[in-house]
Parts: C-alpha cells; structure tokens; sequence
C-alpha cells in the first residue's frame, strides 16, 4: 500500500515546493537538509518523488532520532542517509538541491559561506527568520542570484523562501536587498501582505527606541524609517497632507461634538504641508517634541490643545510660547482632540469603561456607565484600575462595598457624578475629585475611585493611534502613526 503525502503547514509546502522545482526532470537525484528537525520535509519530499535520496543532518541528535522514527514509519529509511552533523558536513556526495530553513540570516550564511564546494551548482534554498536584506544582500556578494520567491503566512506569521544559483557576484542596492522580487515591479497579494506587515515591524521598531535618545537609537530610527518608506512607495502608497490628516481626525472624533469653549483641530501648521509621521500623544510638551523629531514626525495629535486660553502674543517668556516656538521652528504640527474626543463613540469615555471590565455601556457626552461582573466590590475595582490605568487610586466608600454599575467620566470630571448615578452607577471612576464632592457622593450612595488625570485619559492614546493608522491605511496613505511613550511629569 502506498503511503499518502504527509501534509505540510504553508511554511515547510513553500520550501517543498521549490525543491521539487529544482529536481524536476533529474534522473535519481540527490538533496540535502540542513537542520532536518522532525524530518516532515524530508519524509515529503521522499515520498513525492520517487527516484530521490535524502542526505538530513541536524546538530541535535534528539531532533534527528524524531526524524529517523519518522522515516521507518513511513518506510523510507532505505532512501536517507541521517547524520547528526553542523552545517554542510553530511553532504559528501554531488547533490541537486540544499534547503536550509528555520535559522537566521547570520547562521545561513555561515553554513553557506563554509561549504560553498560542497553546494557546487545546486539548487540552494533558503528560508530565513530574521534580516531577510542581509541574507539576500551576503548572497548575492557571494555569487548566489536569487531565481524565485514565494512568500507565505503560516501560523499567523510571515515566511519568505528563496532559491538561488551559483552565479556572479553582484552587489545589490538597500532598494534590493530589502524587497527581493519585488524590486522589479508590481507585487502579488501575498508579497504585498508580508511588506505591509514588514511596514509595521518597522513602524514599531522606531516607536520602541525613540524615547531613548542615544545615538544607536537615532540609527535605528533612521534605518527603520528609511525601510518603512521605500516600502510605502513600493506597496504604491501616497502623500499626505496636514489638512487630511485633520480630516481623518474628524472622522474619528467629529469636531462638532467639541464644546463651544474648546479649541481643537489644526491649531499650528501648513495645511498643505506633507506629513508621513505622526505622534499621538495626551498632552503637548518640549519632551514630546523631542520624541517627535526624534520620529522625524512632522505633526502631533494630541487630546488636549495647546492655546486654550486665548493669547495676546508668542514668545519665550513662559511654556507654552516657547513651546510654541520651537514646534513652528522645527516645522511640526499641531492638531487637537479634545472634547470631540471625551464625547466621541470609541473615545476617551469609551476607552476607560472598556479597561474597567464594563459591559452594556451607555451614556452620552461626556458620562457612561456600564454594568460589572457579578461580585464586584470596591476594593476590586480600585485594584484593577491600579493595574489597567497604571495608576495610583484613591478610594472614596467602604473597599468591601458591592458595585454593580460603574459611571466615569475621565480627567476632571468629578462634576458628573450625579449624571452618573441617574444612568444607574453605584460607583464613578474620573481624574480628579473634590473633597467636597467625594463627601456628597458618598452620602448618595456613590462610592468614588481618584485615579488621575493622566492615567484615566492616557489610554486613548494608543486607541486614536490604531485608529488613525487604519484611516491612513484604508486610503493607501503612506503615513505611519506613532503612541507617545513620554510621561509629562517624567515618572519613568
């Protein structure tokens, strides 16, 4: 009885794949893999074509007895030759095909650059997990042109495979190394899909370390930054400009839900001026600024607005002059989303309940309530907002008070308690609390938890963020969108 194919995951079928491309019309070829681990691929490739010999060699001989078991239950140990072997030791004899998978760039080509001979005209095929630029750049330095690509997404993550054959040397531009195939013109959906997500590695890698200032961390920026754009301009991606993107803050949190006396949308800057980074940050401040030219981002989104009070001139007598200086100097700017955002479905409100546990959340304005798991107390609720909002809570009622309903209204919104209560809450959650009103609350049956004005609006942030990057991304906007990670008052 012949035994079916063995299955494989998108992954180990890519490499699959090309292998059998690369023995295709061979009489009785040969194939190496490197770092055969439970030999699946090997078992496949046995089994798909017939007239092959496998040479499997792993450095861990508990891997290689997992693919030896393997081979004998599908009775094909009389066709592989297992060893347990570093780099391309095993392979002794002329081979059509060496696949090298599941290492980093640095280890593949180290196995290659040492066993060149060994490789001969093979077909080489290699699948990296980290600094796929440097393995096709050191490839190609050392003579290995790149025939094919196949890119896929297994197990939620995103492979890229690639064959090469001996050729010349040739010394690939960062445009190459970094898109491969794609360097050469349209991509398909799965090339598209892995440099959109290789767009946000980037876009990540840049908001981790700009906060560190030091000049590795510059570099890092730089090179990321670079990367994320020449992918953006592959991916076919346009410009922005400062006055779309108050439009897509407009959409996300609508200006006319903003109160009379508030000041918010564009309140520094071009409006035709282009932007392809963005900050999102609660508050304005010089530390702010710093990280977005740290970012090479040229406007901010912030929650609150600078120039709330009206001013009768700008200079750097005080903060918020030279703040507004130094911003109009270095050519960023600014945007406000103020109470259109308190206000706004999925906004500073919103966000809040959400990280309290709330269900069946209701209100408008600037109040909500939302219902609680059954058990709740105080105490609990005081302990889960010192965990979700980071936040040092203090506490207004008996900690072992049952609470059924929890009201909110964030940053200075102790003036909403009683909105709060006729929606049902037994409890209210804000920024700041008046002693005054802590003593009514209480008395009204409404147990009160301080957590900060910064702690209970910040989580916005990172929700205005992902909403603005998804904005941009469905109008093909070349803009990435960074979260602030600077504490206005530096508490780490």
């Amino acid at each position: 009885m012949v035994k079916p194919l063995l299955p494989l995951d998108e992954r180990l079928g890519a490499i699959a794949s090309l292998a059998l491309k690369a023995l295709h019309g061979r009489e009785n070829p040969c194939a190496a893999d490197i770092g055969c681990d439970h030999g699946y691929l090997t078992a496949h490739l046995l089994r798909a074509c017939p007239g092959l010999t496998m040479i499997a060699s792993d450095v861990s001989a508990p891997s290689l007895n997992k693919a030896r078991r393997l081979l004998a239950q599908q009775g094909l140990s009389g066709r592989a030759r297992l060893a347990v072997a570093d780099g391309l030791a095993a392979v002794d004899v002329p081979v059509q095909a060496v696949i090298i998978a599941g290492m980093g760039a640095g280890t593949i080509l180290k196995i290659v650059r040492e066993g060149r001979e060994r490789i001969g005209d093979a077909a080489l095929i290699v699948q990296a997990n980290l600094d796929l630029p440097l393995l096709r750049a050191e490839l190609s330095a050392m003579g290995y042109a790149v025939e094919r690509e196949v890119f896929v997404r297994a197990a939620g993550r995103h492979y890229v495979t690639l064959m090469a054959r001996r050729g010349d040397p040739r010394v690939l531009s960062a445009r190459e190394a970094l898109l491969g195939a794609a360097a050469g013109g349209a991509m398909d959906e799965a090339q598209r899909a892995y440099f959109t997500w290789l767009r946000g590695v980037r876009m990540r890698e840049m908001e981790r370390v700009a906060a560190l200032a030091t000049p590795k961390a510059r570099e890092r920026i730089e090179k990321s930054g670079r990367e994320a754009a020449c992918i953006s301009e592959a991916i076919g991606m346009k410009t922005c400009t400062v006055s779309e993107l108050e439009g897509l803050v407009g959409r996300i949190a609508p200006y006319e839900l903003a109160e009379e006396w508030d000041n918010v949308g564009l309140l520094l800057g071009r409006r035709d001026a282009e932007v392809t980074r963005v900050l999102v940050a609660l508050d304005l401040t010089q530390d702010v600024l710093r990280e977005a030219q740290a970012l090479g981002a040229q406007a901010i989104v912030t929650h609150h607005p600078i120039m709330f009070s009206a001013r009768k001139r700008v200079t750097d007598a005080d903060r918020e002059g030279r703040l507004i200086l130094d911003m109009a100097a270095a050519g960023v700017a600014h945007i406000a989303a103020h109470t259109n955002l308190d206000s706004a479905p999925g906004g500073v409100n919103d966000t809040l309940m959400a990280a309290m546990g709330c269900v069946n959340v209701r209100g408008e304005g600037f109040v909500r309530a939302g219902d609680l798991p059954e058990g709740t107390t105080l105490g609990g609720l005081r302990a889960l907002a010192e965990q979700k909002l980071r936040a040092r809570v203090r506490v207004y009622g008996a900690e072992d008070t049952p609470v059924r309903v929890l009201g909110c209204c964030s940053g200075a919104g102790s003036g909403e308690i009683g909105a709060a209560a006729a929606l049902g809450a037994d409890c209210f959650i804000t920024g700041e609390v008046h002693h005054h009103q802590a003593l009514d609350a209480v008395d009204q049956g409404v147990c009160v938890l301080e957590a900060g004005h910064f702690e209970t609006e910040n989580p916005v942030c990172e929700v205005l963020a992902g909403a603005l990057q998804n904005a941009a991304d469905a109008l093909e906007y070349t803009m990435m969108v960074f979260c602030s990670r600077v504490d206005p008052f530096g508490r780490g």
